[in-house]
């Protein structure tokens, strides 16, 4: 078998158009954290930082709503 019959492709890991980076600053203890999901979760940094971004404005929009 050549190397290029062996090779697997890598599925994606965000849905197709994420491609707007965001910068963000984080403690030793938030990284940490973040870490430690993603272990957990046996996602990506970058794809559990996402996960918990959507879940907050999720959270923010259903409590914004609340309050209206």
């Amino acid at each position: 078998m050549s190397p290029v019959e062996t090779m697997r492709t890598v599925p994606a890991r965000a849905p197709n158009g994420c491609n707007q980076p965001v910068m963000s600053q984080l403690t030793k203890a938030e990284r940490e954290k973040v870490e430690q999901i993603a272990q957990l979760e046996m996602r990506s940094l970058s794809a559990t930082a996402r996960m918990l971004m959507l879940r907050g404005i999720q959270q923010y929009e259903d409590d914004t709503h609340n309050a209206d």
